[in-house]
């Protein structure tokens, strides 16, 4: 059947997802469904709970909280009766499964009662044991399988012997007009100034992210400590900015290394900012210094789009994500490397206003073009067609 003959009019997707807390993969799940509501199809999430199903509510957007975050035998087992009862009951015409645990349910479920499913990899594609490699294999399993980087979809092809034509590939995406600064007032950044009790005269370094190794802290740390002699180093503040529930033992770590290196007074460790638009432009640099290949990255793409300086490692998607050569809109530093993320950061703090202003336009162009919110959503939305037809 020809996409001019169908009528998309009503089509229930269904998006499944563990849970809806903040995170990457959660908020692309409210970004897609509040998306669909313009269009002609109907959208409905299956989680198990989460502090963005307020938003989701808040959009009109019909949840089903079920207890699906489960990863036991008989959890998945159990979900594959209950998801077909959904799909059946919901009058859902297409599946989209965005984790492991409920993909194994999902998936089958679908099959068995012939409605197309897809899945997304959001996370890590890793050469693991042969145990977790069959466990993770369910996400290519569906109809159709996205990546959210060129980075994933050569990881995916390269693991599990996939053909990359095979695999969609749509980028991540940000609402960049939600990112410009006329979007905030002068005393709105200030009193974000003031809940980091942090003066208007410092240069803000802010590094956002999950308070675990993997994101960089220790070599960030190691870095800021090379920093000291430098002219500039009293009027710098930078701002480690993560949830702090569950990370207590990791928090403590931190708290010795900067006490060894006597920078607490140039190390501040924040709660994790809800308004991340309004925090880029209340700081003048951002770092996203993972020591692991991130898979996508939204920091990198978030921080360009408010037209501010961003370092980052140069591995996994931030290859893609920031561009290099003479049109460069952020700085690729080698990972874990505490002397070249002091180098980045220094040329950041030095750098020629005019040139660091040509840099940020770049930088915001560079979203545009590659990494918009609507660019996500319409290639998506491309793939749901794509599978209805095909039924």
């Amino acid at each position: 059947m020809s996409e001019s003959n169908l009528n998309y009019k009503n089509k229930r997707i269904l998006q499944i997802i563990p849970n809806m807390e903040i995170g990457g993969a959660e908020r692309t799940v409210l970004e897609i469904t509040s998306f669909l509501k313009d269009t002609e199809f109907s959208s409905l999430v299956l989680t198990s709970g989460g502090k963005l199903i307020g938003e989701l509510e808040k959009e009109n957007i019909e949840v089903i909280k079920l207890k699906i975050d489960k990863k036991n035998p008989y959890s998945i087992l159990k979900n594959f009766f209950l998801f077909i009862k959904i799909f059946r009951e919901k009058k859902i015409n297409l599946v989209h499964v965005r984790s492991r645990a409920p993909a194994w349910s999902a998936i089958f479920a679908a099959k068995k009662i012939g409605i197309p499913v897809l899945t997304t990899w959001h996370g890590h594609v890793s050469n693991s044991s042969f145990i977790k490699k069959i466990y993770n294999s369910i996400m290519l399993k569906g109809d159709a399988v996205i990546a959210n980087s060129a980075y994933t979809a050569e990881r995916i092809s390269k693991i599990y012997n996939i053909d990359l034509n095979k695999i969609d590939i749509i980028s991540r995406g940000v609402n960049v007009e939600s990112f410009e600064r006329s979007k905030f007032s002068n005393t709105e950044i200030s009193n974000i100034k003031k809940m980091w009790s942090v003066d208007d005269n410092k240069i803000i370094i802010l590094f956002p992210a999950r308070l675990t190794r993997w994101k960089g802290h220790l070599v960030t740390i190691e870095a800021i400590n090379l920093l000291k002699k430098e002219k500039f180093f009293d009027q710098v503040i930078f701002l480690f900015a993560g949830e702090k529930a569950g990370a207590e033992n990791y928090i403590k770590k931190l708290n010795s290394i900067i006490t060894k290196f006597k920078l607490q007074e140039n190390i501040k460790l924040v709660e994790r900012i809800e308004n991340m638009p309004l925090a880029y432009h209340a700081s003048d640099i951002v770092l996203s210094p993972s020591i692991e290949p991130e898979p996508f990255g939204r920091i990198p793409i978030e921080a360009q789009a408010a037209g501010k300086t961003i370092i980052a490692s140069d591995h996994g998607a931030v290859k893609d994500t920031i561009k290099n050569g003479d049109n460069f809109t952020g700085f690729k530093v080698k990972p874990n490397d505490p002397q070249a993320l002091s180098i980045a950061i220094k040329q950041s703090i030095i750098m020629d206003k005019k040139d660091l202003t040509k840099m940020h336009e770049r930088a915001i162009s560079n979203v545009k073009n590659n990494f918009s919110l609507e660019n996500m959503c319409k290639k998506t939305l491309e793939v749901y067609k794509r599978l209805l037809i095909s039924k």
